[in-house]
């Protein structure tokens, strides 16, 4: 009889436990269903700078959704997400189904441009170029129908699955919002990253080197050339591979001196890429600034009455007895890209930091918006911020940071030493004592 009894009840758990897997699965303690939904993300691009416009001609970074079902499906009171702790960081809205529903082998693109006032396909966040997450969700919230991390992106690159809704993802040269990814491009121009100067600190006895890490994603890399100029008299050469660097020497130079350039790659393909115009001036000493607090996971914090809305900050501290001028220097999220986003120099009354100050950027990706709102987007997952000389390869000061909690600052304590802490409580713009 006890027997009987104990098979029993072993049955009864296998039961249970067969029910609970075929039904449901818990990710990230959200329970998960197995939706009947055919629809799955197919293509994205987070970097968009000179690629693909929306109805409004912007340049705004967008998510494509495939459905490749036989039956046609409302979006509608779906949400999207670039957050896996925040699921319904965008619902679509449910009240014009002829523009949210995706017919069978069809295509919906949503444009993440933080501005949902723009139309119900326009989310309320942006991507981040440093890499993210992307989610669709149900309309109950919780029960997900695809989702990905993706890495850091290549302005004007989308990445995208070939043919559409498989597992293989590649990269497209040529991105296809709306449109089938079949017959994409995938022919990608050299890669041109962490360009750097040596020695650091230059005097007119020493010899200058120029290094790059150039990388072609076809593997048919040709020629990277450097094109230098002093004053009018300009001048190129090949750079040589040494070990996993492009490097040329360009020689020594008199104190004062400054000198432009920018290299070139091209593949056999004949696909060309050009780096921004750098310079270095012999004898140059980059100003003491610091990045002194940021917030990367801004939810409801800080408001920004400009974009009514709750941007991404950098908060750079002058601890100096002298004011500095910050205009025409650049602010990045990636460190091997220096370049990412210059500050312009058309208004120093807003970019000079008075001694002893602090200067707030606004992270938005809304630079339309005013002078201090940069073209970036921070990961709250984590990345990396650089702000960088004018000349665009002397680091001025930079971190790498991890994973951030809402609505919570990193800074330094006191201002502008080497101990970082959380702040709860943040003080965008003001000391962190």
């Amino acid at each position: 009889m006890k027997l009987k009894i104990l098979i029993g009840v072993l049955s009864l758990l296998t039961i249970m436990v067969i029910s609970c897997s075929l039904d449901d699965s818990v990710t990230g303690g959200k329970t998960q269903k197995q939706s009947d939904i055919k629809l799955i993300i197919n293509e994205y691009l987070a970097s968009n700078d000179n690629c693909c416009t929306d109805e409004n001609g912007e340049y705004d970074d967008w998510i494509e959704i495939y459905n490749y079902g036989s039956t046609s499906v409302d979006m509608g009171g779906m949400y999207v997400s670039d957050s896996k702790d925040d699921y319904q960081k965008y619902q679509i809205p449910s009240s014009n189904p002829t523009l949210t529903t995706v017919q069978p082998g069809g295509f919906i693109v949503l444009w993440c441009d933080g501005q949902p006032e723009q139309g119900a396909l326009h989310t309320n966040f942006k991507l981040s170029s440093g890499g993210e997450d992307i989610t669709l969700t149900e309309q109950d919230g919780r029960s997900v129908i695809d989702e990905l991390t993706y890495a850091p992106q290549t302005t004007d690159v989308s990445q995208g699955r070939n043919p559409d809704g498989s597992e293989n993802w590649q990269s497209f040269s040529s991105p296809t919002p709306g449109e089938s990814n079949s017959g994409a491009s995938t022919n990608l121009a050299p890669q041109i990253k962490n360009i750097k100067i040596l020695p650091d600190s230059l005097t007119p006895s020493t010899p200058v080197t120029i290094t790059a890490e150039v990388t072609d994603e076809n593997d048919n890399l040709k020629t990277v050339k450097i094109f230098y100029m002093e004053k009018e008299v300009s001048d190129s050469m090949n750079m040589n591979l040494d070990a996993n660097l492009y490097k040329a020497d360009l020689g020594t130079f008199n104190d004062g001196t400054e000198i432009r350039f920018f290299i070139t790659a091209i593949d056999d393909e004949g696909a060309f890429t050009k780096s921004d115009t750098l310079s270095f001036q012999v004898g140059y000493v980059a100003p003491t600034l610091f990045i002194n607090e940021f917030m990367a996971s801004n939810d409801a914090n800080y408001y920004d009455p400009v974009t009514n809305d709750y941007p991404d900050w950098i908060e750079i501290y002058n601890p100096g007895n002298k004011p500095v001028d910050i205009g025409g220097m650049y602010i990045t999220d990636d460190l091997a890209d220096l370049t990412a986003w210059q500050i312009p120099t058309t208004k120093p009354d807003s970019t000079t930091i008075a001694a002893g100050g602090f200067l707030l950027l606004l992270a938005d990706k809304k630079p339309e918006a005013g002078i201090l709102h940069v073209n970036l987007k921070l990961s709250g997952k984590g990345e990396q911020i650089g702000l960088v000389a004018p000349n665009g390869t002397t680091i001025i000061d930079s971190l790498t940071y991890t994973k951030q909690i809402a609505d919570t600052s990193y800074g330094r304590f006191p201002d502008g030493s080497d101990n970082w802490q959380q702040f709860p409580n943040p003080t965008p713009g003001a000391s962190n004592n």
